[in-house]
């Protein structure tokens, strides 16, 4: 065993965790984020409901 701190690349090594802390998204990709999930989830409504994506403003 290497001693191995995570700061690598592409570590080899299965064990190897290089951030145990989250990575913290701004604002702006929080919100478009948020966007692009609540515009897939209309989709898959209106999908559901026969509802035509073209006739319906989002």
């Amino acid at each position: 065993m290497s001693a191995c701190n995570g700061a690598c690349f592409d570590c080899p090594y299965d064990f190897c965790v290089p951030d145990a802390r989250p990575s913290r998204l701004s604002k702006a990709a929080e919100r478009q984020g948020w966007r692009q999930d609540a515009l897939f989830e209309l989709e898959e409504l209106g999908d559901l409901y026969g509802i035509d994506p073209e006739a319906v403003r989002l």
